[in-house]
């Protein structure tokens, strides 16, 4: 391989690298906003069970 052909083949790498590097980045900030969209659920799921839940329940004879 002549240096000009490593250099092209190592210039089409890193163009490749910075691709993926901000797909990454994409998807992670993705999966961050899902967590906290899915926290928020769960957060709202869990008071709305406990505003439902009653620890002393009226017995009726």
């Amino acid at each position: 391989m002549s240096y000009l052909e490593i250099t092209k083949k190592l210039e089409v790498l890193r163009t490749k690298q910075r691709q993926l590097n901000i797909e990454i980045s994409n998807l992670e900030k993705m999966k961050n906003r899902k967590l906290s969209e899915e926290s928020i659920k769960w957060n709202l799921f869990q008071t709305k069970k406990k505003d439902i839940f009653d620890p002393y329940p009226t017995v009726r004879f």
